[in-house]
This record gives C-alpha cells, structure tokens and sequence, in this order.
C-alpha cells in the first residue's frame, strides 16, 4: 500500500495529513504531496502522522527532511501524531516540535 495525503488550511496553518504506508514504492508520492503545500504557503506548515500505519528507514527520513523544509522561512518544523511509535530518526531531529496531536500543533504555531 501507498500513502494518502489531504491538506488543511485553517487559522493561517496548513495540516498536511499522511495515511497509509510510506515505504521506497511511496517516496515519489510522499514528494508530491509535500511539494503541494511547500509552493503554496503562506503561513506554518506542519505533518500529522496520525494515520499513516508505518514507515522504513527511508520513509522516516524523508519525513524529518519534509518537516524541516516545510518549518523553513515560515515557523518551526512541527509534526504530531507520532503516538508511541518508535522513530530514532523523528526522535532526533534537531528543531523539530513533535506535538500529541493536530489541535496541540496548531495552538503552538499560531501562538504569537
């Protein structure tokens, strides 16, 4: 299986939501789906994981490389939904805001 992806707007943020598998097969896709927000912002952009079943080793650093260019000019990296899943790479990325959820996410973003 290959990832989903749908974009939010609301209060000055976009929500870029991921579901399904991000694997080798899924990169190209993933890229695409990054790229979308990436050209059109305005404001944070920021990835839910919430919904995506897994990742490999690929998967999860093009997740870290996607937040920080997504953080870049326009608010700190920020993700949410990790959940208790075990990600080293995600854990350590240098910058990156790992929040609970999307509404915790949004909240620190649009704090003045």
């Amino acid at each position: 299986m290959s990832i989903q992806w749908d974009l939010d707007h609301s209060d000055g943020v976009d929500l870029l939501r991921l579901s399904g598998h991000l694997g080798q097969d899924a990169l190209h896709r993933f890229t695409g789906a990054v790229d979308w927000p990436w050209a059109r912002r305005t404001g944070p952009v920021f990835i839910d994981l919430s919904a995506l079943r897994g990742w490999n080793t690929e998967g999860e650093a093009a997740i870290v490389d996607a937040a920080a260019r997504l953080g870049a000019d326009h608010g700190p990296p920020a993700m949410c939904g990790l959940g208790d899943r075990v990600a080293p790479l995600i854990a350590t990325a240098h910058g990156l805001g790992i929040h609970p959820d999307s509404a915790t996410t949004r909240t620190t973003l649009t704090m003045p």
